[in-house]
């Protein structure tokens, strides 16, 4: 398989005991031109995983960094976690855009010129690599066909960047399915971008020698969003999938940060709002909680946070990040455990 990532492993020395409870805030600082992009929580080794765009980093319930990969050559976004398998997937995506040419140039690297969008696994546990237990090491990497495909094309594509493991939606029992949502472009002149897109795949095509095909591509009306779905997150407790997202722009939108899809819901096949001459697709419905909107059906919330990483333990407890760019180099991802309480209001966290 042919890798496009040029990264440098470098192990940390622990700093200090992981904490022995699960922290009520804590603060990671790293040396990166790029702010946390995402982040999972691994209760087992009792630790998270954060994505800064060009590195990642695995950190104690302390913020002490146990390990890091650095200078990857691409953008690395949003991280899910799998404790059945221990395994950790990210989002992604080499690309041409202004995007892919401001990460170009601050690692002195060429621009590509083929956008390509990719599904990483990395092995938590170090044992493909031999690098010593605790050490995350990339296992593989699969490209998103469907998103290379509308790249650009339809529906605002953008990229992807979401991502999530949750039940497989429209059904009472089955293995989980690994999620992963489109970036999407917010430009206000269209009527095609006013979906979030969500892939669904099963687990069990990550592995090598196979290509992964969605078995389900879902639409769920939101409004317009500025960079489409920028984390997922799937909590037990609720029962949905949330979405969390940059406030769009279009004037006829409430433009909500933060919406809920229920993965019990039948998908709907139906041709859709700004999409009538695209034929039918299958439509997912968002959770009628959170603020009222004068367009029928869309609901949600305005609290941006959980946009740069966001995780549950399903339980009511989440865990958010918010960044923080310093002088001479340094970002900070400083994350917060927070109650859910849903209702209708601005923030439905405690």
């Amino acid at each position: 398989m042919r890798r496009v990532l040029a990264f440098l492993f470098v192990a940390c020395v622990c700093l200090g005991a992981a904490a022995q409870s699960l922290p009520s805030k804590l603060e990671v600082k790293i040396k990166s031109k790029d702010h946390v992009q995402g982040m999972a929580i691994d209760t087992l080794a009792r630790c998270f995983y954060l994505s800064f765009t060009t590195s990642m980093v695995k950190v104690d319930y302390e913020g002490n960094v146990l390990a890091s990969i650095d200078s990857i050559n691409g953008h690395l976004g949003a991280m899910t976690f799998d404790p059945a398998s221990r395994k950790l997937y990210a989002s992604f995506e080499c690309k041409d855009d202004v995007i892919g040419q401001g990460i170009a140039k601050h690692l002195g690297k060429d621009t590509f010129t083929q956008s390509k969008f990719y599904i990483m696994e990395f092995d938590v546990d170090g044992k493909t690599a031999q690098l010593g237990a605790g050490n995350p090491v990339v296992e593989g990497q699969w490209e998103v066909t469907e998103a290379i495909n509308d790249y650009k094309v339809r529906y605002g594509c953008s990229g992807i960047d979401g991502v999530t493991i949750a039940p497989q939606i429209g059904k009472k029992k089955g293995k989980p399915r690994l999620y992963v949502a489109y970036g999407i472009y917010g430009d206000i002149s269209r009527r095609d971008n006013d979906h979030q897109i969500l892939l669904e795949y099963k687990l069990d095509q990550f592995k090598a020698g196979v290509t992964p095909k969605a078995s389900a591509k879902y639409f769920v009306f939101t409004g317009n969003t500025s960079w489409g779905v920028q984390n997922l997150c799937y909590d037990s407790k609720t029962g949905c999938i949330f979405m969390a997202c940059y406030a769009g722009q279009k004037p006829e939108y409430p433009n909500f940060t933060l919406f809920a899809v229920p993965v019990a819901q039948k998908p709907v096949k139906k041709v859709l709002r700004g999409l009538e001459n695209d034929g039918e697709h299958l439509s997912l419905a968002l959770l009628q909680q959170g603020l009222l909107s004068s367009v029928k059906g869309l609901r949600g919330w305005r609290f941006g946070d959980p946009s740069t990483g966001v995780c549950t333990l399903g339980d009511g407890t989440w865990f958010v990040s918010t960044p923080l760019k310093l002088k001479k180099g340094f970002q900070t991802a400083t994350i917060h455990q927070l109650k859910w309480k849903g209702g209708p209001q601005e923030n439905p966290f405690e």
